[in-house]
């Protein structure tokens, strides 16, 4: 066993979406200081696909105390340092739906995750019982002992809908977070979530 301690996991951050171009997209993205808080991933959708990094600034434990986090400059999200991509570059609150050290945050998350697995139909009911109780939320994900998870989203007249997404293989699927934070950015730049077919682990060569 090793003698490394795990890191963390982080129950609330801010999460920055950057959509880049398919053609341009490794040698850009490795230039936009790629480390641990980011990931590059592969969206596909009915019509197109591309490269997007996707970069998680955990807030401080200075927000654990109440208030909106935007109050908190010490816990703003990291700028985008590269050039306009072919969608605008999405920034929101993601917060652990379950993590009683954030209960307070839950009411300002853009996007709530669960990380408890349910069964499907369970798994279903928190996404949109999650989405029903905290109106200003726009995305929700809740990981399923069958599929893999359920992303549910509003549209713009409210509604709630099931997004159903491949995440990459069984043996490597990419963080829920991730897949949901990357539906969120996609929603926002008026993309409509069905089209959005899947979230994968950017290709190594």
């Amino acid at each position: 066993m090793s003698g490394r301690l795990a890191t963390p996991k982080p129950d609330a951050a801010w999460v920055t979406v950057c959509f880049r171009t398919a053609r341009t997209g490794r040698r850009v993205l490795r230039g936009d200081g790629l480390d641990e808080r980011s990931s590059l991933v592969v969206w596909r959708s009915d019509t197109a696909q591309g490269p997007a990094l996707v970069r998680f600034d955990p807030l401080s434990s200075t927000t654990k105390g109440g208030g909106h986090p935007y109050s908190h400059p010490s816990s703003s999200p990291s700028p985008c340092p590269h050039p306009p991509g072919p969608l605008p570059c999405d920034v929101h609150l993601w917060v652990d739906a379950d993590s009683p050290e954030r209960a307070e945050l839950v009411e300002h998350a853009d996007v709530l995750v669960s990380r408890v697995p349910l069964r499907p139909g369970s798994a279903h009911r928190r996404v949109r019982d999650l989405l029903a109780r905290h109106r200003g939320c726009l995305a929700a994900a809740v990981p399923d002992t069958a599929t893999g998870c359920v992303v549910g989203v509003r549209d713009r007249t409210g509604a709630v809908s099931v997004v159903r997404l491949h995440r990459g293989g069984a043996d490597a699927p990419i963080p829920l977070r991730t897949v949901v934070s990357v539906v969120h950015a996609w929603a926002v730049s008026g993309e409509s979530p069905r089209a959005l077919r899947s979230v994968a682990a950017m290709p190594r060569h």
